[in-house]
Formats: structure tokens, sequence, C-alpha cells
């Protein structure tokens, strides 16, 4: 999966334990080129664990690259591979990037208008009764 620079990234492998296996643990290791396999630790403002034993990487930069496998005792549950797209935030090059990326954000704003719109209808609806 390829994510953009400075964004969170959810890894989940979606799973609910019995009640058997809720003494196992479940643990996370990052594969990448310049530090190979080591265990992920878990900290408020990098790596943090789902409920359901998901990982969520916090302002994913290059170094986050690399295959995430997680791990219950010695069975692999799921597998990523994560590609960091490195191209921030940057002002257009040409007018005709400026002209898409101000279509794109017009589009988007439109999507928030029509769903603010929407809840104020539902608000007023449900003064009323």
């Amino acid at each position: 999966m390829v994510v953009t620079w400075g964004q969170s990234l959810h890894l989940g492998c979606f799973l609910k334990m019995p009640a058997v296996l809720a003494s196992q643990t479940i643990t996370w290791y990052h594969y990448s080129k310049e530090k190979g396999r080591y265990k992920i630790q878990y900290r408020p403002d990098k790596y943090i664990e789902t409920s359901e034993h998901g990982l969520v990487i916090i302002a994913v930069t290059e170094a986050d690259a690399g295959r995430y496998d997680c791990w219950m005792g010695a069975s692999l549950l799921c597998s990523y591979n994560v590609t960091v797209d490195a191209h921030r935030c940057s002002p257009p090059a040409k007018s005709n990037d400026y002209q898409k990326i101000y279509s794109d954000w017009c589009h988007e704003f439109e999507k928030y208008k029509s769903a603010m719109k929407t809840w104020e209808r539902k608000q007023a609806v449900s003064i009323h009764f």
C-alpha cells in the first residue's frame, strides 16, 4: 500500500480473539532496509495499538516504509508492505496544476457544504419534535 508522507496509517487484522486465546500476545514487527526487523514499541506520539490489535502509525515518514507483520505467538496473522510517497505538499508549478488543485478543493468543499446543510436540516427537524 502507498501512503502519503505525513498522514496517519491504520493497519488492521480485524481480529476478534476467542476467550481461550485472550492470553496470547499480539506483536507487530517492522522490517526496513535501514534497521532490519524490530518489534514495534507502542507510544502515543507514533505507534498506537487499536482495540482489535491493529496498528496506527502517526505522521508517516520515509523511515516508516517497509513491511509490517502482525504475529500471535508463532503464527503470522497479517502482513503489509508500506511505501511512503515522499511528495510533500508544495505549490503548483504550472497554471494547469493550480486549476486542478483549485477544482479538487472546490469539489471537496461542496461535499462538506452539502453534508453540513443535511445535518442542519436534521437538527431543525429533531428540535421541532
